[in-house]
């Protein structure tokens, strides 16, 4: 988790340009999505995600991409280690992918930006009727093509030192 936080520090002076320029790709591309598409939203957020990993010192090593489906969406079930899981996947898959996250972490300053810009999923974990209209919502756009991160976990643990903590049941009910 510290190494989350040096990145932050290492960069406080870029981050609100960054911040600046993703809220106006947002608001751009809703006004154009024939100019802002998602692979282009992608590249983008790959590139800070870049800059954030040399300033940190931080490598992204891959073990098992060839073992994801070359074509069509999907969901990604990784375990949940720390505040950059997310962003050391989106580093390296190669094909636009999104985030679904809990509601109450998603309105951070930067992870709200990142998560607008891929278009993720806001999910309400004490909100059951709100949590099914995501999931289906995310089993739609996965079964027409859109790969997702989804930590089953649900949170992680900084005192549980690289275990796996219980999953949430609710998080395999997306279906297609």
């Amino acid at each position: 988790m510290w190494r989350y936080y040096y990145t932050i520090t290492r960069n406080i002076f870029i981050l609100p340009g960054i911040i600046k320029k993703m809220q106006d790709m947002i608001r751009y591309s809703k006004e154009h999505p024939d100019k802002y598409d998602e692979e282009k939203n992608y590249k983008y957020v790959q590139s800070i995600v870049d800059i954030m990993e040399k300033t940190g010192h931080v490598k992204t090593e891959v073990f098992g991409y060839e073992n994801l489906p070359k074509k069509g969406g999907y969901m990604m079930y990784p375990n949940h280690q720390g505040k950059y899981d997310a962003y050391s996947i989106i580093s390296v898959h190669k094909q636009p992918c999104t985030v679904v996250m809990d509601i109450k972490k998603s309105n951070f300053i930067f992870i709200k930006q990142i998560l607008d810009t891929l278009k993720g999923k806001r999910l309400d974990k004490e909100n059951n009727r709100q949590a099914m209209v995501i999931i289906n919502e995310i089993a739609k756009e996965v079964e027409a093509g859109r790969r997702y991160i989804l930590f089953p976990e649900g949170k992680y643990d900084n005192n549980k030192k690289n275990s796996l903590i219980e999953f949430k049941s609710g998080c395999f009910k997306i279906y297609w």
